[in-house]
C-alpha cells in the first residue's frame, strides 16, 4: 500500500463532516499516512476554529482532539528539521514558483519530498500529496508531487 501525505484540509475530514470525508477515512482505514508535525498545531486551529464558529460544542472539540491525537501515533510524523526548512525555502525561492506560494504551504511541500524520498528509498510505495487546498494542490503538482483532493471523491 502506498504511502500517502496528508495536509490538514483534508486530514480534518477524517473527525468532521465535509465533502470528501468518506474517501478520507477510508484512506487512512487502508494506506499509511504521513503528516508534518505543523499538522498537529494546524488541526487543533482548524478544531478551535470550528467550535468558535459555533459547529462545535468544547466537548466535541476535545474529542476529535484527542481522537486524532491517539490515532496521530500511528502515522509518519515529519518533523519540522533544519532541512525540511532548507528545502522549503528553496522551493519559495525558485523563480517560476506559483505566486500563491506561502510559507505553510513550501513547509508541507518539502516535509511531502522528504517522506516519500525516504520511502523510496526503503523501496516502499509512496502515493499522493493530499489536500484540500486548490492552490496547495497546483503548487505541490509545479513541485513535482502527485495531488489528490478529497473534494473530487466526494
Amino acid at each position: 500500500m502506498p504511502l500517502s501525505y496528508l495536509d490538514s484540509s483534508a486530514l480534518v475530514k477524517r473527525y468532521l463532516p465535509e465533502i470528501g470525508s468518506g474517501w478520507v477515512i477510508a484512506l487512512v482505514g487502508r494506506e499509511p499516512v504521513a503528516i508534518s508535525a505543523l499538522t498537529l498545531a494546524e488541526m487543533a486551529s482548524a478544531l478551535g476554529r470550528h467550535r468558535r464558529e459555533g459547529h462545535l460544542s468544547i466537548e466535541q472539540q476535545g474529542a476529535y482532539y484527542e481522537e486524532f491525537r491517539v490515532e496521530v501515533e500511528g502515522f509518519t510524523i515529519s518533523a519540522l528539521t533544519g532541512s525540511v526548512v532548507q528545502q522549503a525555502a528553496a522551493i519559495l525561492l525558485q523563480p517560476s514558483a506559483p505566486h500563491v506560494l506561502r510559507t505553510l504551504d513550501a513547509l508541507h511541500i518539502a516535509s511531502a519530498r522528504i517522506v516519500f524520498e525516504r520511502a523510496r528509498r526503503r523501496q516502499e510505495a509512496v502515493g499522493a500529496f493530499i489536500s484540500a487546498d486548490r492552490a496547495l494542490n497546483d503548487a505541490a503538482r509545479w513541485a513535482g508531487l502527485a495531488v489528490e483532493n478529497p473534494e473530487d471523491h466526494p
